[in-house]
């Protein structure tokens, strides 16, 4: 029969002792306790026997066999045979208890942190795969540097003088920027030669540059000079018409329509294009002088061997050039076929002017 390690109690059925209820096939702890049987409590003396000559005799019994049976009397003096102890009785086998979670676990698997951390890791998978993310600045950028070179584009394209129209069509006049200056409408090339198409007639020779700096104005009458908001005194000469800042300008009293300006070049030369500013296009102190001013509307330019051209204007101070077919002469005139009315307000005034004048050409060969 086997016995509990620990108690040496008879083991029973199940996987724990029924006395101590230590498991079945393990080592006995080193420092647990001795445990020991409780002795069956002895059941209480029986009545004295009336026979005078025998005595009961009680022997014990354990009170959790149920097998037991009380003894016989026997007479006084009699021996008394021995009792086996009695086997102890299996008790009802004690619930089993579930393994230790922890214990479990580590006698199954391992703790993967991919399956715990899930949530958090694929946040940081979705930060560092994403293929954009800290770079999306590039294309903001490319798409500024198209559209800043896209804007040139546009500038040159509808900047550029019409190189296709002829002088008999006014409407072909383009113009520079405010302030006189001629955008580059003296056909020059990258060499410094001219970039007109070949076209019959005289072609001069050199460079192209501006005849009228160059050149002497005769003009039909001048406005007296005035004084500005500061004192100083202001003339309107003609010489300003060929200075090179349209700030200054001729000017001549009242409606100038059908007066001719006779421009004299410093030498014969082939004519190319001409122009002019054709208003007073001053402004100082917050005044536009422009429209205070009578403008020219349109002009008739006229050569040494008597072809003429007209020209058109827009009424807004910048040059307005005008291309026409090449043309040998050392004289140029301007006659003015038409002009606004005089400026309104106070600061209104009744002079036609004109700002600057643009003859450009070769030198005749």
């Amino acid at each position: 029969m086997e016995t509990c390690v620990r108690c040496g109690a008879a083991l029973g059925v199940g996987r724990f002792c029924l006395n101590c209820g230590h498991p079945i096939g393990e080592p006995a702890p080193a420092s647990a306790a001795p445990v020991t049987i409780a002795p069956a409590p002895e059941a209480p003396a029986a009545p004295p026997d009336p026979a005078p000559d025998t005595a009961p005799v009680v022997m014990p019994v354990q009170a959790a066999d149920p097998t037991a049976v009380a003894p016989a009397t026997a007479p006084l003096g009699a021996p008394v045979e021995p009792v086996a102890a009695a086997e102890p009785v299996a008790a009802a086998e004690p619930a089993a208890q579930p393994e230790p979670v922890a214990a479990a676990r580590s006698s199954t698997s391992t703790w993967d942190p991919r399956e715990e951390l899930l949530p958090y890791e694929e946040v940081d998978e979705l930060d560092v795969e994403d293929p954009v993310r800290g770079r999306a600045w590039i294309f903001w950028v490319l798409g500024a540097v198209l559209l800043v070179g896209l804007v040139f584009v546009l500038l040159e394209t509808f900047g550029a003088d019409d190189d296709d129209g002829t002088a008999t069509d006014p409407a072909t006049s383009a113009s520079s920027a405010p302030g006189g200056e001629s955008t580059g409408g003296s056909g020059e090339g990258p060499d410094g030669g001219s970039s007109e198409p070949e076209a019959e007639g005289p072609r001069g020779v050199g460079k192209q540059v501006d005849l009228a700096r160059g050149a002497s104005f005769e003009v039909p009458g001048t406005a007296p000079p005035t004084t500005d908001f500061d004192g100083n005194l202001v003339a309107y000469e003609p010489v300003q018409m060929h200075d090179g800042d349209s700030s200054t300008t001729w000017r001549v009293e009242g409606d100038a329509t059908g007066q001719t300006v006779t421009i004299t070049l410093a030498e014969p030369a082939v004519v190319y294009r001409v122009g002019l500013v054709n208003g007073y296009a001053k402004q100082v102190a917050g005044v536009d002088w422009y429209p205070n001013n009578r403008r020219i509307l349109a002009v008739t330019w006229g050569f040494e061997d008597g072809t003429s051209v007209e020209q058109t204007f827009a009424e807004r101070p910048a040059m307005e050039l005008l291309k026409v077919p090449p043309v040998e002469t050392s004289t140029v005139t301007i006659t003015i076929t038409s002009v606004t009315p005089p400026g309104t307000g106070n600061l209104g005034r009744d002079y036609t002017a004109i700002s600057e004048v643009a003859i450009s050409g070769r030198r005749a060969g």
